[in-house]
């Protein structure tokens, strides 16, 4: 992989993580800027805390899941 090469991935992460970071903004912003009563809005907090925590909680097994499948892909490549 050339420098080159190597910078325009680089430009494309920063680039993509940049507009995920402008999205979650937007959309915290949008919740604390939308008119609800205090009550409605900690039940949604609440809400989104919850499901958070559930695909938080998946994602070390996922992980260990991709990780022993590439293992396993590249030790099949290898043979």
């Amino acid at each position: 992989m050339t420098q080159h090469e190597q910078s325009s991935g680089s430009g494309v992460l920063t680039l993509f993580l940049t507009f995920l970071g402008g999205a979650l903004l937007g959309g915290v912003a949008a919740a604390l800027f939308t008119p609800r009563s205090g009550a409605e809005m900690r039940r949604r907090i609440a809400g989104v805390a919850g499901e958070t925590q559930e695909v938080a909680s998946r994602v070390p097994k996922a992980m260990r899941e991709a990780s022993s499948a590439a293992q396993d892909a590249f030790v099949a490549a290898l043979k």
